[in-house]
């Protein structure tokens, strides 16, 4: 697996996939060997990283496998891994097979092209506007975006500094408040 394909996006999905909160939420502590819990992998996949649609329900039993043993401490403030709980075995995962942990699925994740089109549909959904645009207008952003190593700011700079704004998808969109 390439190991600089989270770049600076690395820094925040692994932040999210430890926060106490986010595994309180999402049944973390249930998630153990035998008796996956699918939770946090769907939520990984559709809301932070991929998008519905970039994904088989396979790759989430699978990756809810490779989660397994990501608990909080019993008073609910910290990240621990426990690993007898953690399921070892192999799993594949978008085709890939390994004895894959939570770190592989993220890092599995981010290696999808779905990724960083994701990532951008959502930049461009908060800075320019609400109706979602034609891919092909967001293609160069994505590709700006994995050709960055996953840099957000470099992409937000590009966004602000474009023409998209004026384009008939955007202009006149955003409801001023």
């Amino acid at each position: 697996l390439r190991r600089h394909a989270l770049g600076r996006f690395r820094p925040f999905l692994s932040a999210v996939s430890r926060d106490p909160a986010m595994l309180i939420w999402l049944d973390s502590n249930q998630n153990v060997r035998g008796a996956p819990n699918e939770n946090y992998a769907r939520e990984v996949m559709e809301l932070f990283s991929l998008g519905v649609g970039n994904y088989t329900e396979r790759d989430i039993q699978e990756a809810a496998r490779a989660f397994t043993g990501w608990h909080h401490t019993p008073d609910q403030t910290a990240f621990e891994f426990n690993a007898s709980l953690h399921d070892p075995d192999p799993k594949t995962i978008f085709g890939a097979t390994g004895n894959f942990g939570g770190e592989d699925v993220l890092r599995l994740c981010v290696d999808r092209p779905a990724c960083a089109t994701f990532l951008v549909g959502k930049l461009y959904a908060f800075l320019v506007s609400e109706t979602p645009p034609p891919a092909a207008l967001l293609a160069p952003l994505a590709d700006r975006l994995r050709r960055s190593d996953f840099d957000i700011a470099d992409v937000v700079r590009a966004v602000l500094g474009s023409r998209l704004f004026f384009s008939a998808h955007a202009y006149r969109r955003r409801v001023k408040w």
